[in-house]
C-alpha cells in the first residue's frame, strides 16, 4: 500500500497547538528579534512592504504562532511557519508576544479546535453577555472545556470565548480523520468557498484568492501549505490530466491554479469577480494546464530531510533532479537541507569524527560541500567519491569509512575560491569590485563590496548554485582569513536568495546552535556585519 505524508503534516500542524499565554505588549519588547508572537486578532494582512499600500502577501489567524525579523517603527517583518515561513510586513497591534518566547503556546499537549466552516461566530464570555466576534476557517484554538453543542475556547490575551461544534472540530482528532480523509472531503471542503470574493493574497472569506484557497482547504484537514506557487511544486507529486483527483492542485501556464473537485471541474478564484467553477475541458483551459499536484498521498520522500533519507532514497532524489541545469541542482540540493539543525561544533562533526557523511547537522562548508557533491553525482557512492576531490586540497584518503588525511581539506574559503576546484571565480562578472588585503598567498584580492552587493544589477545576475563566499572585517581576521561565511544562491520568480546554515559555534561562555535556511539575497546583505563577498559558479 501507497504510503501518505500525512501522519508528517500532522506532527507539523500539531506544533501549532494554542496554549494560555501571559501577554506581553509588543511596544515593551522593542530589543527583543527573532522571537516567537502571536496573532491576537482575528485575521491580520501581512504585506509583502513596509508600506502597507504595497499589497498583501497573505494572512494569518487568530492564535497563529509567527517570528519577529524586523522591526521599523510600527511595522514589523515576520515568518510565518504555518505557512512555509513566507515572510512579510505586520501592523504591531495584530501581536502579542508571550514571555516564554512561545514554549507554551508550541505545547502540543494542549487541546485544540480547528474552525472548519468558511466563517463562525463566537460568544465572548464578559460582562455584557452578548459581545461575538468573527472566526475564521482554519483557526485553532485551546480548548478549556467541551459540551455536547459548544465549546469554550481560549484566546491569546486570556478572553474565553463560546463556539459551536457544529463549526469546529477538535484537532486532537485529526489523526482519525486523516485516516478516514478522501480526495471527496477536500472536494466538499472547497466548495463551501464558492462566490467568495477575490482579493489577492487573501485566504478568508473577506475575500481569496486561489493560493488561498487552496491553503485553506488543506488547513482545515491538517495539511499546511504555503500559499506559494513555488512552494506547492517542490512539495507535490505530478500527475497528469487523466490521473486527476479531486483535490489535486492544478498549474496552469503563467501564475494560475486552480483546485480540481472532480469530473473535469475545478474551482478558482478569478480576478476582480470570485471563487468561481471551471472546466478543464473548456476552451480557455484545456491548452492552458499542464499538470496536477497531489498532497493527499505525495510521495513522501520529498519531504525528508537529507538525514532521513535511506541511500535508495538518496539514489532516487538524484535521478529525479538529473533533468535540471547543474546550477538548479545544486540549488536544489542546498534547499533540501533547510530545517537542518547547525553544526555548532567549531571543528566540524564531519572533521571531528572523520566522516564523508554528517547530514545530522551541517555548518556552512559542510552544507556547501555536500549540495554540490549529491548535486554532481547520480548514486550516493558517487557523491562520496566527489568529496575526497571535492574537499581536499590533495585528494582525500578513505580507509574502512574513515576519512584519514582531513588535515590536507579546505579550511578556509578562499582557498576554494583560488584552488581551482570549486568553479569559475565570477565576482567580477558581476559587479564594480574593489581591492582589500589578501591572505594564504595572496597580497591583493578583489571583492564586491557591500555597496554593489545592494544593487538590483548585481542581483539580477546572479543563478541558482551559484556560490557567495562572505568576507569578514580585516580587524576581525584569526589565522589571516578573510571568509567568514558561505551560501548557495536560489532564484526564485526573478528574486534571488540566498541558502545557508545560519548559526554560531560553540564558545566557552555559552553553546552555538541554529539551522539551515533561506533568506532574500537583498535582506542578508542589508543586515550583514560582513563587508563584502566573493563568488563562484560551477558550469556544465
Amino acid at each position: 500500500m501507497k504510503s501518505t505524508p500525512l501522519q508528517i503534516f500532522l506532527q507539523i500542524a500539531a506544533l501549532a497547538a494554542a496554549a494560555v499565554i501571559a501577554p506581553t505588549s509588543v511596544a515593551a519588547q522593542q530589543s527583543d528579534k527573532n522571537v516567537v508572537a502571536i496573532i491576537a486578532s482575528p485575521l491580520a494582512n501581512v504585506h509583502k512592504e513596509p508600506q502597507f499600500k504595497s499589497g498583501l502577501r497573505t494572512q494569518v489567524l487568530l492564535g497563529d504562532e509567527v517570528r519577529i525579523l524586523e522591526k521599523q517603527d510600527y511595522r514589523y517583518r515576520i515568518a510565518i511557519p504555518s505557512q512555509g515561513n513566507i515572510e512579510g510586513w505586520i501592523h504591531r497591534e495584530a501581536l502579542q508576544i508571550p514571555k516564554d518566547n512561545g514554549q507554551d503556546y508550541l505545547n502540543a499537549g494542549r487541546k485544540r479546535v480547528i474552525i472548519t466552516v468558511p466563517k463562525s461566530r463566537a460568544m465572548i464570555l464578559d460582562r455584557t453577555g452578548n459581545h461575538k466576534v468573527s472566526l475564521y476557517a482554519g483557526t485553532r484554538l485551546p480548548v478549556v472545556e467541551a459540551t455536547g453543542d459548544s465549546y469554550k475556547v481560549q484566546f491569546p490575551d486570556r478572553t474565553l470565548a463560546i463556539i459551536s461544534t457544529r463549526d469546529a472540530r477538535p484537532v486532537q482528532a485529526a489523526e482519525i480523520f486523516a485516516n478516514e480523509l478522501s480526495p471527496q472531503d477536500l472536494a466538499a471542503t472547497a466548495k463551501q468557498f464558492l462566490n467568495v470574493t477575490y482579493l489577492d493574497g487573501g485566504t478568508t472569506t473577506q475575500g481569496m484568492d486561489t493560493r488561498g484557497l487552496i491553503h485553506v482547504v488543506y488547513r482545515i484537514h491538517g495539511i499546511p501549505l504555503a500559499p506559494d506557487r513555488e512552494a506547492l511544486q517542490s512539495g507535490g507529486m505530478r500527475v497528469q490530466k487523466n490521473e486527476l483527483q479531486p483535490g489535486d492542485i492544478l498549474v496552469f501556464h503563467g501564475e494560475g491554479e486552480g483546485l480540481y473537485i472532480g469530473n473535469g471541474r475545478f474551482l478558482q478564484s478569478i480576478r476582480k469577480r470570485s471563487v468561481q467553477i471551471g472546466g478543464i475541458y473548456d476552451r480557455r483551459y484545456a491548452n492552458a494546464l499542464q499538470y496536477g499536484l497531489r498532497f493527499l498521498g505525495a510521495d513522501p520522500v520529498q519531504k525528508k530531510l537529507p538525514v532521513q533519507l535511506s541511500a535508495a532514497e538518496i539514489l532516487v532524489t538524484q535521478d529525479r533532479a538529473a533533468a535540471l541545469p547543474l546550477g538548479k541542482r545544486i540549488a536544489y540540493w542546498a534547499a533540501r537541507f533547510i530545517g537542518t539543525p547547525y553544526d555548532p561544533d567549531p571543528l566540524g562533526l564531519y572533521v571531528r569524527s572523520n566522516r564523508i557523511i554528517t547530514d545530522e547537522k551541517v555548518d556552512c562548508m559542510y552544507h556547501t560541500f555536500r549540495a554540490v557533491e549529491l548535486a554532481m553525482t547520480d548514486t550516493p557512492a558517487a557523491a562520496v567519491d566527489r568529496a575526497l576531490d571535492l574537499r581536499f586540497i590533495t585528494k582525500g584518503r578513505l580507509e574502512d569509512g574513515i576519512v584519514r588525511n582531513y588535515d590536507e581539506r579546505y579550511q578556509y574559503g578562499e582557498d576554494m575560491v583560488f584552488g581551482g576546484k570549486w568553479g569559475r571565480n565570477i565576482t567580477s562578472d558581476l559587479g564594480t569590485t574593489v581591492q582589500i588585503p589578501g591572505s594564504r598567498g595572496k597580497d591583493i584580492v578583489d571583492i564586491l563590496p557591500k555597496t554593489s552587493l545592494q544593487t538590483a544589477a548585481l542581483q539580477s545576475r546572479l543563478q541558482d548554485g551559484d556560490i557567495i563566499y562572505w568576507i569578514k572585517d580585516p580587524t576581525k581576521r584569526v589565522v589571516g582569513e578573510i571568509v567568514a561565511h558561505l551560501s548557495i544562491v536560489r532564484v526564485k520568480k526573478g528574486k534571488a536568495y540566498v541558502i545557508h546554515a545560519a548559526g554560531d559555534k560553540d564558545r566557552k561562555d555559552r553553546p552555538g546552535g541554529g539551522v539551515v535556511k533561506e533568506v532574500p539575497f537583498a535582506d542578508y546583505v542589508r543586515t550583514m556585519k560582513h563587508i563584502g563577498a566573493l563568488a563562484t559558479r560551477f558550469e556544465e
